[in-house]
């Protein structure tokens, strides 16, 4: 009984914290979402909401092993500075953590065609500032870091910011990942992370990542 308890207590009091919380609160159940970066691991993956949705990568392997998850309608090998999309097909657009792999340039050009294709609303993320770490384990040249970005980068872009995963004094880079700096298991860095996450997400300078959004016309969701 303790178990169960404690597990939803926490859930409760952390819980709209995590990013499928933050992007379920955004998204609304009819909308068309355009997931660009969809990666091995979809953001998507928890978010039960959107009528339709399609996951889009620039690494084939990616497409291939997300397929797997049913998170997506259909998947598309394509380059988010140049969408293969119609301009305002889709209601919504999901892009997590894939600024930081482009420089400004490309970064600023992607923005661009995903505000291009999209009728609604915008949802993406980032690490706070630069963050160097390279590429993973599956060897895919794209996931090294190229860019940071600030907060106040973000707003003069037009977006709305929060933070998210807890304080960045928490984290740490160790042979080019990011890895918590406290807690000797990961039920103490989780738990470091979730107190931590109350505060950063009103102030979110102090956060590891950023959380940013940007209304492209009559939306939904909550702030």
């Amino acid at each position: 009984m303790l178990k169960p308890l404690l597990r939803k207590t926490y859930h409760k009091l952390f819980g709209k914290y995590t990013l499928s919380f933050l992007l379920s609160r955004q998204i609304e159940d009819e909308w068309t979402i355009l997931d660009v970066g969809c990666g091995r691991i979809s953001s998507l993956t928890g978010v039960e909401k959107g009528a339709y949705r399609v996951g889009l990568d620039i690494y084939e392997p990616y497409i291939l092993k997300v397929r797997g998850l049913s998170t997506h309608h259909a998947y598309v090998l394509g380059d988010g500075r140049v969408l293969p999309f119609k301009s305002k097909s889709f209601d919504c657009a999901v892009a997590t953590e894939i600024l930081e792999h482009l420089d400004i340039h490309d970064g600023l050009r992607m923005i661009k065609e995903i505000e291009r294709v999209v009728k609604r609303k915008i949802l993406m993320t980032t690490p706070n500032g630069f963050l160097p770490t390279y590429a993973g384990p599956d060897d895919n040249p794209e996931e090294t870091h190229v860019c940071g970005y600030s907060v106040d980068r973000l707003k003069d872009l037009g977006f709305r910011v929060w933070g998210f995963h807890g304080s960045r004094t928490l984290w740490m880079i160790k042979d080019g990942q990011a890895v918590v700096r406290f807690g000797s298991t990961r039920i103490l860095s989780d738990l470091f992370i979730s107190i931590t996450e109350l505060f950063v997400y009103h102030v979110p300078s102090l956060a590891f990542q950023l959380f940013f959004m940007k209304d492209l016309g009559n939306t939904g969701g909550k702030s």
